[in-house]
């Protein structure tokens, strides 16, 4: 008989509609191509307001009802930069201006999804697209771009692991006012 507890692997995430994730495509692909490492799938694009991790579907469902009594704005996201974290070896693309809103919807849905068990991440909120994965410092100084993005809603998202790579799956939305 076999005690394993069924668990998912989840996060909370701003979820670009298709045209701006074929935006962000487009400018990616403007980058000087000897950029090496592993690219993220288009449909894989998204900002992470908080990664929860392996949880048990009671973990979930309380996950799921407590972002539902997240009452927050809709915000104007404009992403307009590249970064690169060096010691994860990633290359991201975000905002050099993180607004109010967005500041305000991290903080809040984490204070409430914190009842269901969640430790919140304690570094500051840097939200950003990955792009790339294990990639060497790229140079991306020449790089200048204004993509808005009018933020409607955030979503809670499973990844879903499969030999041929990580597919993420939207599995609830909450809309923003």
């Amino acid at each position: 008989m076999s005690n394993h507890i069924k668990t998912r692997r989840l996060f909370f995430a701003l979820w670009p509609t298709d045209q701006v994730r074929q935006s962000i495509v487009e400018i990616f692909s403007q980058l000087p191509r000897q950029i090496k490492g592993r690219v993220i799938r288009p449909q894989n694009l998204h900002v992470t307001l908080h990664f929860v991790g392996q949880v048990t579907e009671s973990t979930k469902d309380c996950m799921h009802a407590a972002a539902q009594s997240v009452s927050a704005e809709g915000v104007q996201l404009n992403l307009d930069c590249f970064g690169y974290f060096p010691k994860a070896k990633i290359l991201w693309m975000g905002s050099q201006d993180i607004p109010a809103q967005l500041d305000h919807l991290h903080k809040k849905l984490g204070d409430v999804i914190a009842d269901c068990g969640f430790k919140c991440d304690l570094r500051p909120f840097s939200p950003h697209a990955t792009l790339m994965r294990k990639c060497s410092k790229p140079d991306t100084a020449q790089s200048d771009f204004s993509l808005p993005w009018r933020v409607e809603e955030f979503v809670l998202v499973e990844s879903i692991t499969y030999k041929e790579g990580v597919n993420y799956q939207v599995i609830e939305k909450y809309p923003l006012l």
